[in-house]
């Protein structure tokens, strides 16, 4: 995995810049997204909004701390706000009104949450990403927010740089759900295609 952290706007227009060149080339263009807040809880006359936004294209991953950039990208507006390309997020509804709070809209935004759950897993309603990462990728996954817990996501806000700790949960968070999301599109094609060919269409495999 290939991290920048940045606060710096033409460090983000440089990474999506070579992000887009990268998704333009392929055939499924999708982008993982994450957004870290600035406080734990948010009320109408003190919102809550975004500290950190991670994206994700296949092993690059952008760490942009956004509360203490040095100026607004309006590349990454652009980028968000199309739609070219295909935003994978986990329980997206909050992460939209917070980005909208710091004027940054994604359109074309998918919930994995929505789409998807492990029904041999009963013990929850409503499933994590790190739930869905050990179901979908590897067990190690259940162990990814291990050790960080309301105290440390009291900090995202603080001024940079992030801790290394800090800095590791937000690429893990980010490369989690674009594989989990990017391998489910891989799983929905493959169905979509054995239904629509008949078995006595399709030949043996031995």
């Amino acid at each position: 995995m290939k991290v920048l952290y940045t606060n710096a706007a033409s460090s983000v227009d440089a990474w999506i810049t070579d992000a887009e060149s990268s998704l333009d080339s392929s055939a499924r263009k999708i982008v993982g997204v994450d957004v870290e807040y600035d406080k734990l809880n948010g009320s109408y006359f003190s919102p809550k909004k975004a500290a950190v936004i991670q994206l994700c294209v296949g092993t690059d991953v952008l760490v942009y701390h956004i509360c203490h950039a040095d100026e607004r990208s309006e590349k990454l507006y652009e980028f968000l706000y199309g739609w070219r390309y295909t935003f994978g997020g986990f329980c997206v509804a909050e992460d939209r009104t917070v980005l909208s709070c710091s004027k940054y809209y994604i359109h074309n935004l998918k919930d994995i949450q929505a789409i998807w759950r492990d029904l041999d897993n009963t013990k929850k309603r409503l499933q994590g990403l790190k739930d869905v990462a050990a179901a979908i990728i590897d067990p190690i996954y259940l162990e990814m927010k291990d050790g960080f817990g309301r105290k440390e996501h009291r900090m995202w806000a603080d001024p940079p740089p992030l801790p290394p700790n800090h800095l590791e949960y937000a690429a893990r968070d980010a490369y989690a759900t674009y594989e989990v999301y990017r391998r489910l599109d891989v799983f929905e094609r493959g169905f979509f295609f054995l239904f629509k060919h008949s078995e006595k269409k399709r030949g043996r495999d031995w």
